[in-house]
């Protein structure tokens, strides 16, 4: 998860455009049944990567992503911190990588170790990779614009994710997985028509139940499980819902954990905007240029990409970011 932050980007979309792709590229994840929920313990050494990730010291996460290569971790838990790492580089602004060429390398590489081996014979842990790697390369694929080579690869992704779903709750990953399916798959079809041909052939889904399963994931000790839950939910509750106060509370959540996470504060900014709550969005860009500036690690271009998007939307909203 963040082995699993599968979808919506922050720029280069419309509200609506926003709203149908991160909607539809929630279209990857898990079931819930009546069994104990296994706990997924990636190695402490995974989530340090994970956590310098979330502070968003992204030097300090590659330092430490690199020490991993020498350990005997599996290297399909490797490829996919290291695929996470790009992606926050990528949606960071940094341009002194192809973070596109990289990413796509790196999943295909942990798509061809798995993909010879029959679907009813993986491992919990390799449904989940298949899943989480073809969802990756759709996000790629949507950040930039490809939409329909997104959706052929999201295909790939139906034979697993069938399997995911006839199991039982037995995997706190595969719970998280089938609360974004579920909610996501279900406000699809509602919100926007055009792609019920795309989910005739997929499992059914259930908006109230993708959004419980979130819920419980966010309660979760995993960080990572906890995490993505909480954004998404987040994410959910504004784009989606409009429910803004429920939006602010993750929000609030999340940069309480990590106060440094650009990404975080940016969203709580959206939030505001969003809302029609002004002198609040003003004070939120306020406090992202500071965080901006102190975070570690930033690059001039990182420290300006974030802060430069709100300040965009702010005069889209005829608000003087100056004042």
């Amino acid at each position: 998860m963040a082995p699993f932050k599968i979808f919506a980007t922050v720029t280069g979309t419309t509200c609506s455009q926003r709203g149908a792709w991160l909607v539809l590229l929630c279209f990857f994840q898990f079931s819930f049944g009546q069994s104990q929920t296994v706990v997924s313990h990636e190695p402490p050494e995974i989530i340090e990567v994970f956590d310098a990730m979330y502070r968003y010291n992204l030097p300090e996460a590659e330092v430490k992503l690199k020490a991993l290569y020498s350990t005997g971790i599996n290297q399909n838990w490797i490829d996919l911190a290291h695929v996470n790492l790009l992606w926050w580089w990528l949606i960071s602004g940094d341009k002194s990588r192809d973070y596109d060429n990289l990413m796509t390398v790196v999943l295909k590489r942990v798509i061809n170790r798995v993909r010879n081996i029959p679907p009813d014979q993986l491992t919990a842990d390799e449904v989940f990779t298949m899943i989480h790697c073809y969802a990756y390369l759709t996000r790629v694929d949507i950040y930039l614009e490809r939409y329909f080579v997104g959706i052929a690869n999201l295909r790939h992704t139906l034979d697993y994710l069938e399997i995911a779903l006839n199991r039982t709750n037995e995997y706190d990953k595969f719970m998280m997985v089938s609360g974004l399916y579920n909610y996501f798959a279900a406000a699809t079809v509602n919100k926007y028509p055009v792609f019920i041909p795309f989910f005739a052939l997929a499992p059914k889904s259930d908006r109230s139940l993708g959004f419980n399963l979130l819920t419980r994931c966010s309660e979760m000790d995993n960080i990572l499980i906890k995490n993505e839950s909480l954004y998404y939910l987040m994410k959910i509750n504004y784009q989606l819902e409009e429910s803004f106060d429920s939006a602010l509370k993750f929000a609030d959540q999340l940069i309480t954990l990590y106060p440094n996470n650009l990404i975080y504060h940016f969203h709580k900014f959206m939030i505001l905007i969003e809302a029609g709550r002004k002198p609040l969005a003003m004070a939120q860009y306020t406090k992202l240029m500071e965080v901006s500036f102190k975070a570690p690690g930033l690059n001039p271009i990182q420290r300006n990409h974030l802060v430069d998007i709100a300040k965009k939307k702010l005069l889209k909203e005829k608000i003087n970011p100056a004042i």
